[in-house]
């Protein structure tokens, strides 16, 4: 693993997502060669029928949301232009809002289970982003979120990361934002290692925490459940949300 960068701050993600989001999807598609759906569709799969509310933490423009079901979930992201596509892409009955993965503006406790999509890498406070999970996340929901990961395998590696750092930038330079998919290279090395991510979903109060390598390990999908909340630590209410 490479020296451990830390994430940008949400402004800057912000400035950045907005940025890139009319060729986002098209050379997502290329960079991860069509697998990315694939991943996608496996962190709906491991999430399950949670029976309720599921939150999508940093929706982007949607492709998570709908393989969890647009009336089984609400979509979150910083962006406002990547929730201007969602609605777009996902259509009318979709509930997306704008909000930080650090300060959610939901009610403890209101949904069923919660999923993310290659969202860990841009987040300077992944400890504070899973509390802010495990606060509006019930007892007992379901967790699964997946990103990319260097793979422990040294050869996989070394082949990961010559793939990354000439594709991503080069593809980047093709639609005119080489910087910002310079960028994605960078934040590879911004995902702790599995065991660190597991013990940080741990202490913020998911139990049965597991970290599975997908595709070699160059992807990682992280799971787990909502252990039971203490005395005091739960405020009863509604989603207190504004939909766009």
């Amino acid at each position: 693993m490479r020296d451990r960068r830390q994430a940008p701050s949400q402004a800057r993600v912000e400035v950045m997502f907005d940025d890139i989001v009319d060729r986002y999807d098209v050379v997502n598609r290329v960079l991860s060669l069509g697998l990315d759906r694939r991943w996608r569709r496996r962190a709906a799969r491991a999430l399950g029928r949670v029976g309720g509310l599921v939150l999508d933490l940093g929706c982007g423009t949607g492709d998570l949301l709908r393989e969890v079901g647009v009336e089984w979930a609400i979509g979150v992201d910083v962006s406002d232009r990547m929730l201007l596509r969602a609605r777009y892409r996902v259509g009318r009955a979709a509930r997306l809002v704008r909000g930080s993965a650090f300060s959610l503006p939901f009610a403890d406790a209101s949904f069923a289970g919660a999923v993310s999509g290659f969202v860990l890498r841009n987040l300077d406070d992944l400890e504070g982003a899973f509390a802010e999970l495990a606060r509006v996340v019930r007892p007992g929901g379901s967790l699964a979120l997946v990103d990319i990961t260097e793979p422990s395998r040294p050869a996989l590696r070394t082949a990961f990361r010559a793939y990354f750092d000439a594709v991503a930038p080069a593809l980047g330079g093709l639609v005119g934002k080489r910087e910002a998919y310079r960028y994605l290279t960078r934040s590879l090395a911004q995902v702790p290692p599995p065991s660190e991510v597991t013990a940080m979903l741990g202490e913020a109060g998911f139990v049965d925490s597991t970290a599975r390598p997908l595709t070699g390990g160059i992807v990682t999908l992280f799971t787990g459940r909502r252990g039971p909340i203490g005395p005091g630590q739960r405020r009863d209410g509604q989603i207190e949300a504004h939909f766009e």
